[in-house]
């Protein structure tokens, strides 16, 4: 008999092709042969409400392919605005953090509430729509390129998120020139694509100036007693249907409620609290 996991999806903040998206959240129902995940999806800003302490035990693990905190407003002069995130859902978010939930950031996910240095830590990386502070260090605008093949390195082979995608393989996504906080993650996987600013003709304000970005394209680190996950593909049909990137989402939601992850969370938390 499959285990279930309930799974919140969050989306909204960013465009996306809903049809054939949801269609690919439908086939990941059933896609494993040892689990069922038992969708419920929620949008910005109701989204928010589901943080509350009371509806957090509805939910085993939950699925970031949201943008909130980003305003495209359609003026050239300033075409990108920040809204900051309200104090209670924070403060909800956080505690939901130190108290231990599976989470998994998809694609877009990771240019989330982009003023809250907190939640870029979690992540383990940013894409900015305009200049600022990551890790420290000040980045321009970051840079996107859409559908470029790419061969796809699996870093360690023994982990749960790749198992069944070999040593590499072959995908055709969005590209990020991004800023990832490489000694805060664990990398397990990376892309052969050139990240330098001449490869990208869109994107954030100055990303031009960007320095070269991080190769990086999954991750896993941990916050509070939360295992966290970053899968950096996820633009368009041609990736909805691959069935890597399919396989990818649901290891990455089996490993997020694993009793192993929560385990390693918090020995990978306590480690890094040692050396800092």
């Amino acid at each position: 008999m499959k285990n279930t996991i309930n799974a919140l999806l969050v989306t909204k903040g960013h465009a996306f092709q809903e049809i054939p998206f949801f269609s690919m959240i439908d086939d990941l129902g059933t896609w494993d042969d040892e689990v069922t995940i038992n969708w419920k999806h929620v949008k910005h800003p109701k989204a928010l409400a589901a943080f509350e302490p009371a509806r957090t035990d509805d939910y085993d693990v939950v699925v970031f392919y949201d943008m909130p905190g980003v305003v495209f407003t359609n003026n050239p002069a300033q075409p990108f605005q920040h809204a900051e995130p309200p104090a209670e859902f924070k403060k909800n978010f956080m505690d939901l953090v130190d108290k231990g939930k599976g989470m998994v950031f998809i694609h877009h996910a990771i240019g989330g509430w982009p003023t809250w240095k907190e939640y870029t830590e979690l992540i383990g990386g940013k894409f900015q729509f305009m200049p600022g502070e990551v890790g420290g260090k000040n980045y321009p605008g970051s840079g996107y390129r859409f559908y470029e093949p790419q061969t796809i390195s699996v870093l360690d082979t023994s982990h749960p998120i790749v198992e069944g995608l070999g040593t590499a393989f072959k995908m055709r996504d969005e590209v990020y020139l991004y800023p990832v906080l490489e000694d805060d993650v664990v990398p397990l996987l990376r892309s052969d694509f050139n990240f330098v600013s001449e490869n990208f003709a869109n994107g954030g304000l100055g990303f031009k100036e960007h320095p070269k970005g991080s190769d990086l394209i999954a991750w896993v680190r941990a916050s509070g007693k939360s295992p966290i996950a970053y899968l950096q593909p996820g633009h368009g049909p041609q990736i909805y249907s691959d069935n890597n990137y399919k396989r990818l989402i649901v290891n990455a939601i089996k490993w997020a409620n694993s009793e192993e992850a929560y385990a390693w969370a918090e020995e990978w938390v306590s480690a890094r609290a040692v050396v800092q």
